[in-house]
């Protein structure tokens, strides 16, 4: 069968794609930092510990998920939807294959926020107990990021849909491929480096972290930052090889643009490694923002290239209706101000924890 008789029909657009795939890149931004500070701080609060169970900066990172983990969900909302505007017919499809998973991630991230709100709760009684449920919040929220990647790999990969006919029970996973373990590692790598980078941040904000236990937050969570920042950029290049060539040689030579891109994100760690090294988080955190910002942008350009055999947003029908869009960008400005009051109070030394 045809793949391109799969592939449903495109909706028709209120304004021109680009100022859909701009304002999905910007609110992925935010969204993906979150998700890095949840799993990379809930993972690294686990293993300090499990080292030692008096670690107070266990205890400050477990405090802060919950708030983390809230930013996470609503600040996903947003490019999951400007992702369904520009590629619905694909993501669509997609989420039904998966359906079974893809529906069990909203019971997923119920269980998971109250298992790291429990935790929170438990930690002010009790900080020396078994953190059952920080290590099952963690669980779960690894479960949602598994469906994730398998939903949005399937997405870009229509040659995978006739799998649909061997199995129409919505159990169909995306992750049986060569960029599956490259894709999810480089994530979960880029996770555990913001975990590090965010509990280096909180010293000397958090009333735990004062003193000797700020000094020790900041150089182990700098540590963290830089291990994992490495691995990631081994596991981003295991993935740049893993690409089918036509596409891995558009980031080599062949778009000058993506190319370009690739090489300036690439070229982007570096000043954030060398913070890392000499233990300035602050400046760490600056380059790791415009990193992130530079990778997520690479990250759209893959997926246009995996999907230009099929579809390009720009081919897309547009009936010109500008006033949903004005509302939603002053509802999105409005929503910032507050999430950034949000986040000073988070980190205030009097907070939470």
């Amino acid at each position: 069968m045809d793949t391109l008789a799969l592939i449903p029909n495109a909706d028709p657009l209120p304004v021109a794609w680009w100022w859909f795939e701009g304002l999905n890149l910007v609110t992925f931004v935010i969204h993906i930092i979150m998700v890095n500070a949840v799993v990379g701080g809930g993972l690294f609060a686990l293993y300090l510990w499990f080292s030692d169970r008096t670690e107070p900066l266990a205890g400050a990172l477990a405090g802060k998920l919950p708030v983390f983990f809230a930013l996470m969900v609503n600040f996903g909302v947003a490019p999951l939807l400007f992702l369904q505007v520009l590629y619905g017919q694909f993501f669509y499809t997609s989420a039904v294959m998966s359906a079974v998973w893809w529906l069990s991630i909203v019971g997923l991230l119920i269980l998971g926020y109250y298992s790291l709100y429990i935790h929170q709760h438990r930690l002010k009684k009790d900080g020396s107990r078994i953190p059952l449920f920080l290590g099952l919040g963690m669980l779960l929220a690894l479960c949602v990021s598994l469906v994730l990647t398998s939903v949005l790999s399937l997405m870009e990969r229509p040659d995978q849909w006739l799998e649909y006919f061997g199995n129409a029970r919505g159990t169909v996973l995306g992750l049986f491929h060569a960029e599956a373990a490259p894709r999810y590692l480089h994530f979960l790598f880029s996770s555990l480096a913001v975990g590090g980078l965010v509990a280096a941040l909180l010293a000397g904000r958090d009333k735990r972290l004062q003193g000797h236990a700020a000094e020790k937050a900041r150089i182990v969570g700098m540590k963290l930052f830089a291990t994992a920042t490495l691995l990631q950029m081994a596991t981003g290049l295991w993935w740049l090889i893993s690409l089918e060539r036509d596409v891995m040689l558009q980031f080599m030579g062949d778009n000058a643009l993506a190319t370009g891109l690739f090489v300036v994100a690439v070229g982007l760690t570096l000043p954030a490694l060398s913070a890392g090294f000499r233990g300035k988080p602050k400046e760490a955190a600056v380059w790791t923002l415009i990193t992130i910002t530079a990778m997520v942008c690479v990250r759209a350009m893959l997926r246009s290239f995996k999907l230009a055999p099929y579809f390009s947003p720009k081919n897309l029908t547009v009936n010109l209706e500008f006033s949903p869009l004005l509302l939603f960008l002053i509802t999105l400005v409005l929503g910032l101000v507050i999430v950034a009051y949000m986040l000073r109070l988070a980190f205030r030394t009097q907070g939470e924890g």
